[in-house]
């Protein structure tokens, strides 16, 4: 009974490691660059406006369950800077002359669409691909700044996203790898650039500011057995 008992376990433990999935830890850095009221370009931010482009830090866990998906969990922190005299078209005349800094915190979930058979294993084949990716954010920001010579400060506390973009992976070794996101964050808050009017709702669903991101995240994968594939 004892030998039975050992016998199910080893097999069951023999088992779950054949079919186990990879997991992997990352950090990366990139930038971020504000896109709304105070820089409302349609194609191609103009030269002031791409200077205000920010540093950002991501760090991320993402466990893949087969060569087409993955799933990500990342937190982002930076920060993102604009005003009025950054923005050169549409003119700004009706607009009051607004200077503002926002510190931003960020929760993603996100699912990754992997173009290619992706396996990490530099054995096989397919051992990077071109993805899209797409989720839910969380967003905390608190902004400062100026209005018509007036200070203010904003908290939002929590406000949501729609994050989305595309990237391409490579994986150098069973264990590391590289990946390269290029996208943008989508809020439904109208307050990551000037100030809250008392009383006005932070989430609105038709009006939101965005910014775009871009990261260099390197992967340290930790578990790395796929099922065969026929």
């Amino acid at each position: 009974m004892k030998k039975n008992f050992y016998l199910l376990l080893l097999l069951t433990l023999f088992s779950l490691s054949a079919s186990a999935q990879r997991w992997s830890y990352g950090a990366g850095l990139g930038g971020s660059l504000y896109h709304g009221t105070w820089a409302n370009w349609h194609t191609l931010p103009n030269n002031k406006e791409f200077a205000m482009t920010r540093p950002a830090l991501n760090l991320q866990v993402r466990y893949q369950n087969s060569p087409t998906f993955a799933y990500r969990l990342q937190a982002v922190f930076t920060d993102l800077k604009g005003g009025t005299g950054n923005r050169v078209s549409p003119v700004t005349v009706a607009l009051p002359v607004t200077n503002f800094a926002t510190s931003i915190f960020g929760l993603d979930a996100l699912v990754e669409y992997n173009f290619l058979n992706y396996q990490n294993s530099v054995r096989r084949v397919n051992n990077w691909t071109p993805y899209f990716y797409a989720g839910i954010s969380t967003v905390f920001a608190k902004v400062s700044g100026n209005q018509d010579g007036v200070g203010f400060k904003t908290n939002t506390k929590m406000n949501y996203a729609l994050p989305f973009g595309v990237g391409v992976k490579y994986q150098l070794s069973p264990s590391w790898g590289i990946q390269f996101d290029l996208g943008a964050r989508k809020t439904f808050t109208d307050a990551l650039d000037r100030p809250l009017s008392e009383g006005e709702a932070s989430f609105n669903l038709t009006k939101g500011d965005q910014f775009l991101n871009s990261s260099l995240t390197v992967t340290y994968t930790i578990q790395s057995v796929f099922c065969p594939t026929y």
